[in-house]
């Protein structure tokens, strides 16, 4: 076995089993698991054994960029949002990106591309555009801007249209790893996936997540149609083991998930659900209120169960609509 591997979890050993045989590869796990823990072993595992070659990580948002790039520091290692890796690589294209615009504002079935008022869109429309096509927080397509989702089209059809485009970002990176990959465009996998084989480019695409935590609309939520046992086809691997969960939560967990991933503490003594080699118990608590009153939850927590929400670091809360986040806001300035 190559040196190193053998101190590897064996999800990551069997990762790299795909590596070795060419194979992109999926690694699904449930919270807990311990995924990005994964992703940064075989990120430092990638580096050892190819020393020249370049990493390209990719996840959705700039805090997880922040998280990757403090755990690994690399200077064969680019880690960066989906959005900003793909305008990097598109963005010098000038020529090639006033004529994806034009060509998508007049195509009807694109309706997040188009130009009011302007119909057809005429080849020269962007002939006079002197800060060319421009990626910003905003969207106007009159002016050659464009923003997350129109990016998004735009980099698919350009590497649909022009194979040698798949051909110049195989060139830079060796490998390809995309973290909480149930939350990107279908687009951007289409793009990996489909427009990427047209490059006889040798390269290597890892995705990390798990279906089940799927959140966006718009997102590929899962790659049953690209996984298998061909060659050609992306090899999923199953990582079962919970790293920071105590056992009543994985209990909980495992019954309320649909697919074939049962979780199973951690082997590894040292994983934050751990203590002293043995998982930790754990506490699972449903509460009900029926009148919606999320102080009347606080004060039974505090009272019964020593909960401190003045303390960030030890407890935590997941508010799933826009209106509770910003009544918390008010109360707090």
């Amino acid at each position: 076995m190559v040196e190193g591997r053998l101190n590897l979890e064996p999800e990551v050993q069997e990762i790299f089993q795909s590596i070795d045989n060419s194979r992109n590869f999926l690694l699904s796990g449930g919270a807990g698991s311990g995924k990005t823990y994964s992703l940064v072993n075989v990120i430092r595992q990638a580096i050892v054994e190819n020393s020249t070659a370049k990493v390209a990580c990719m996840t959705y948002t700039n805090a997880a960029v922040k998280e990757i790039e403090e755990r690994v520091n690399h200077k064969n290692l680019n880690v960066s949002t989906i959005h900003d890796f793909l305008w990097d690589n598109i963005k010098h294209f000038q020529k090639e990106l006033k004529e994806a615009l034009i060509s998508l504002s007049n195509n009807e079935e694109i309706t997040k591309i188009s130009i009011e008022e302007v119909n057809p869109v005429p080849d020269n429309y962007y002939s006079i555009l002197p800060d060319g096509v421009q990626y910003k927080e905003f969207v106007r397509i009159r002016e050659g801007i464009i923003s997350h989702d129109e990016l998004l089209i735009v980099a698919n059809y350009l590497f649909e249209k022009y194979p040698k485009l798949s051909s110049i970002v195989k060139d830079k990176y060796k490998f390809f790893f995309i973290d909480e990959y149930q939350d990107t465009s279908k687009a951007v996998v289409e793009t990996f996936l489909t427009h990427f084989k047209r490059s006889e480019r040798k390269n290597i695409i890892g995705f990390f997540g798990d279906a089940m935590q799927s959140i966006y609309e718009d997102g590929i939520g899962n790659l049953d149609d690209y996984k298998g046992d061909d060659a050609e086809q992306v090899n999923e691997i199953p990582k079962k083991q919970n790293r920071r969960n105590p056992k009543l939560v994985i209990d909980l967990a495992n019954k309320l998930r649909t697919d074939a991933i049962t979780q199973e503490p951690s082997t590894d003594p040292k994983a934050p659900n751990m203590d002293n080699g043995v998982i930790k118990p754990g506490t699972v608590l449903f509460l009900h209120s029926t009148d919606a009153n999320i102080n009347k939850v606080e004060a039974f927590l505090t009272a019964n169960y020593a909960w401190d929400f003045n303390n960030s670091k030890e407890t935590k809360e997941l508010n799933l609509t826009h209106n509770l986040i910003a009544g918390k806001q008010v109360l707090e300035t």
